[in-house]
C-alpha cells in the first residue's frame, strides 16, 4: 500500500488508557500536504525533528513539542533524512544528496547554514550522534558493501569499524558510548551484533536462523531490544535480550506483526506498534514482560512511536486516507473512479473476460474479498469473515479467486468460486503464506512461505490440492511470478547482501540470478505475455528506473531513466508496452512506455499517489488505486498510573 502524506502525533496516555475503552484522545502537531515522520525528540524534550517531503522533497524540519509552526532546516537537492540531535540539543547531523550521493551534514537545531561531515562519492546514511557529542557513527558504502564507520564531529578521525563483506546498517550507540549495536547479515541472515566503539573485533548478539532487526539499548546499557521474525508463522514480534549475552525474551508476541518503538526514559516500558487489534495502533508493553496496553485504538494507521525524554509521551506519525478504485486509458484522457466510500479498496485483479475485478476493502470494518462488474452493478463481498482477507487473484480461466486469508488461524492460501460459496483452505502450514500467483495453465499457485525453513521462500502447490513443493531454501524470497517453465522472484538473501532478480525451474531445480550485480538492488519483476522477457525495477525506492532482461539471463536493458524513483512495471496483454508508476512530479503517477523503449506518457495527475496498476485482458483500461492521505505527526499523553505499573 502507498501513504501520500501523513503527520505526527503526540500520544498522552491518561489515567484511563489502560482500559480500551478509555483512548486519550491524540493531538496532532503537524497537518497539511505531505508526508511527515521519523520524529525525534530534542534532549530537553521542547522540540521534535522530522522528515518530510511537504516542500516537494525530503528535508530535516523542526516544529515545538507543545505545537506550532514547523520550520525547514535543510536544503537539498533530492533528499534530507535521518536527523539525529547532538547531546546538547544544538545541531543536528542528517543525510543528504546535496552535493553528491549522500553525505553527512551538521545544521545548527535553530536554522543557519549546514556544514558538510563526510566528502566523498560513496553513499553515508542513518548517522547517530554518541551520548558525549564527540562522534557521529554512520554507515558507509565506501567499501563496496555498506560498512558502519565513525567520524569527529570536526571531520577527523574517520575510522572504520566493521569490514566483512556483508551488509551492516542501523548503528545505535550504548548508553555509555563504548559500544554500537548494529544491524548484519554476515551470517546469511539478518542478526544484531555489538562492536566497540574504539574498533575490534564484532560479536553476535542474536544467532538464531531469523531475521532481527531495529536494535534498541536500554537507558541503562543493560539489555537491548529488537524486532524480529521468529513469530508464529514467521510474524514479527519484539524481543529483548541482556546486551552481555543470555536468554531473550519474547515481550510483544501476537499472532499479527508487532513492531519495535523505543525504550521509554526509566526503561520499565517499550513502545511498539501492533496489527493485534485488526489495524496499526500504538500500545506499550513491559519490557520484562507482560501484558501489553493500548494507547490508540481508531480507524488511523500509526508507525514509529518515540518517547519524550520525560517519559509522558509518545510521538509518531499517523495516517487517516482511504485508497480508491480508479481506471484510465492507456492512450490518455480522464480517469474514471470505480469505487468510493468513507473505507479502503485497493490490489486490484481484473477477471480473464475483462469484466469484473476483484480487490481487498475494509468496508465491512475489516479486510474482506470483494467483487464489482465494471459494467455497473454494486460490489459484492466474496466469502466475509471476521478475519484478514487480501490478495485476491482471479485464475485464468476466471472460475476460481485464490486469495490469503488468517480465518484458519494463521496466515494461508484459500479458494472461492468466483461465482461465491464457501471457500476451500489450500495451504494449512503454521508458516505465513502469502503473494499468490497462478501458472498459466491454472493448474499450480506459486507463493511466499516460511515453512520448513523459517525464512521467506519460493513454494508451488497444486490447485486440485496435495503437498506444496519447496522451489527455493535459501530465504529471502518475495513476489513470485511465472515466466514459462520458470518462476521469477526477488531474492534478498544473496551473497553481495541486496535484492536481486532470480528464477527457478517451475518443476524444481538449482535457482540463478538473472540480475547480477555488485552495486545495484532490484525488485517488482513481471514477465512478459511471451515468457521472453522480465520487466523490473532497478534501485527501487532510491531513484529507481525499470530495465528489460531476458528470462533466460544475460545484460539488462535501461527502459525508462527519470530522476526520481520508478517501480511496479506491468506488462500490457499484447507485450507492447508497459505500465509503472513514478513520482517524477514530486507525486506517484501512473506512465506507460513502449516496450521497445521511447517516451514515456504521464497517464495521470491527480493529486494523491497512485499505485498497484493492472491492464485490463484487452489492453484498453488500466485500474489502479489512488490513496490522497497524509502522513502527520501526532502525539498521546502517558499517564502516571500507567507508568507507575
Amino acid at each position: 500500500m502507498t501513504w501520500r502524506a501523513a503527520g505526527l502525533i503526540l500520544l498522552t496516555l491518561a489515567a484511563a488508557c489502560a482500559k480500551e475503552a478509555g483512548m486519550t484522545a491524540r493531538q496532532a502537531l503537524t497537518t497539511g500536504n505531505g508526508n511527515d515522520g521519523s520524529p525525534r525528540y530534542s534532549p530537553d524534550g521542547k522540540r521534535i525533528a522530522f522528515v518530510s517531503d511537504r516542500s516537494g522533497q525530503n528535508e530535516v524540519w523542526v516544529v515545538e513539542a507543545a505545537g506550532g509552526t514547523p520550520r525547514q532546516l535543510t536544503q537539498s537537492k533530492g533528499f534530507a533524512n535521518g536527523p539525529s540531535w547532538s547531546p546538547d540539543g544544538t545541531r543536528i547531523v542528517y543525510a543528504s544528496d546535496r552535493e553528491s550521493a549522500s553525505d553527512l551534514w551538521i545544521v545548527p537545531a535553530a536554522g543557519g547554514d549546514a556544514t558538510r561531515l563526510t566528502t566523498d562519492e560513496a553513499l553515508e546514511i542513518t548517522p547517530e550522534w554518541s551520548p558525549d557529542g564527540s562522534r557521529v557513527a554512520f554507515i558507509s558504502s565506501k567499501g563496496g558493501v555498506f560498512d558502519l564507520w565513525v567520524v569527529n564531529v570536526d571531520g577527523t578521525g574517520l575510522l572504520q569499524l566493521t569490514e566483512d563483506g556483508a551488509e551492516d546498517l542501523t548503528p545505535v550507540w550504548s548508553p555509555d558510548g563504548q559500544s554500537i549495536a548494529f544491524r548484519s547479515n554476515r551470517s546469511g541472515n539478518a542478526d544484531i551484533w555489538i562492536v566497540s566503539a574504539a574498533g575490534g573485533p564484532a560479536r553476535a548478539l542474536t544467532t538464531a536462523l531469523t531475521d532481527e532487526f531495529t536494535p534498541r539499548w536500554s537507558p541503562d546499557g543493560s539489555r537491548i531490544a529488537y524486532g524480529t521474525d521468529a513469530g508464529v508463522g514467521g510474524n514479527w514480534d519484539v524481543f529483548v535480550k541482556p546486551a552481555a549475552g543470555g536468554e531473550a525474551v519474547a515481550v510483544a508476541s501476537d499472532p499479527l506483526d508487532d513492531f519495535l518503538g523505543d525504550w521509554s526514559p526509566d526503561g520499565r516500558w517499550l513502545s511498539i506498534t501492533s496489527q493485534r487489534g485488526g489495524r496499526f495502533d500504538v500500545w506499550i508493553v513491559p519490557s520484562a514482560g507482560g501484558p501489553a496496553v493500548r494507547i490508540t485504538d481508531d480507524a488511523a494507521t500509526e508507525i514509529g512511536p518515540r518517547w519524550s525524554p520525560d517519559g509522558r509521551a509518545v510521538v509518531f506519525s499517523v495516517n487517516e486516507s482511504k485508497e480508491h478504485l480508479w481506471a484510465v486509458s492507456p492512450e490518455g484522457g480522464a480517469p474514471e473512479q470505480i469505487t468510493s466510500g468513507e473505507y479502503t479498496e485497493r490490489d486490484p485483479s481484473f477477471s480473464p473476460g475483462g469484466g469484473r475485478i476483484v480487490y481487498e476493502s475494509d468496508r465491512n470494518g475489516n479486510f474482506d474479498i470483494w467483487v464489482k462488474p465494471l459494467g455497473g452493478g454494486d460490489p459484492t463481498a466474496m466469502a466475509p469473515h471476521q478475519a484478514y482477507d487480501v490478495s485476491a487473484r482471479f485464475s485464468p480461466d476466471g472460475s476460481t479467486v485464490a486469495f490469503v486469508s488468517e480465518r484458519s488461524g494463521s496466515t494461508d492460501l484459500w479458494l472461492v468460486s468466483a461465482l461465491g460459496g464457501e471457500p476451500r483452505q489450500l495451504t494449512s502450514d503454521p508458516a505465513d503464506e502469502f503473494a499468490p500467483a497462478w501458472s498459466r495453465d491454472g493448474k499450480a499457485i506459486a507463493f511466499v512461505s516460511a515453512q520448513a525453513y523459517g525464512l521467506g521462500d519460493i513454494w508451488t502447490v497444486a490447485v486440485a490440492g496435495g503437498r506444496p513443493m519447496a522451489l527455493t531454501t535459501q530465504g529471502g524470497a518475495a513476489n513470485p511470478v511465472w515466466c514459462g517453465r520458470v518462476v521469477v522472484f526477488e531474492a534478498y538473501n544473496t551473497p553481495d547482501g541486496r535484492s536481486h532478480i532470480w528464477s527457478v525451474p517451475a518443476t524444481g531445480g538449482t535457482p540463478r540470478p538473472l540480475t547480477p550485480s555488485l552495486t545495484t538492488s532490484e525488485g517488482y519483476p513481471d514477465c512478459s505475455p511471451d515468457g521472453l522477457a522480465v520487466a523490473f525495477s532497478r534501485n527501487p525506492g532510491s531513484g529507481g528506473d525499470i530495465f528489460l532482461v531476458s528470462s533466460s539471463g544475460g545484460e539488462p536493458r535501461r527502459l525508462t531513466s527519470g530522476a526520481k524513483n520508478e517501480t511496479e512495471p506491468r506488462w500490457s496483454p499484447d507485450g507492447q508496452r508497459i505500465v509503472y508508476r513514478s513520482n517524477e512530479e514530486g507525486q506517484y503517477d501512473i506512465y506507460v512506455i513502449p516496450a521497445v523503449g521511447g517516451t514515456p506518457t504521464r497517464l495521470t495527475r491527480t493529486p494523491g499517489d497512485e499505485s498497484s496498476a493492472r491492464w485490463a485482458p484487452d489492453g484498453k483500461r488500466i485500474v489502479y488505486a489512488l490513496n490522497t492521505g497524509t502522513f502527520d505527526l501526532a502525539v498521546v499523553p502517558i499517564a502516571r498510573s500507567v507508568a507507575r505499573r
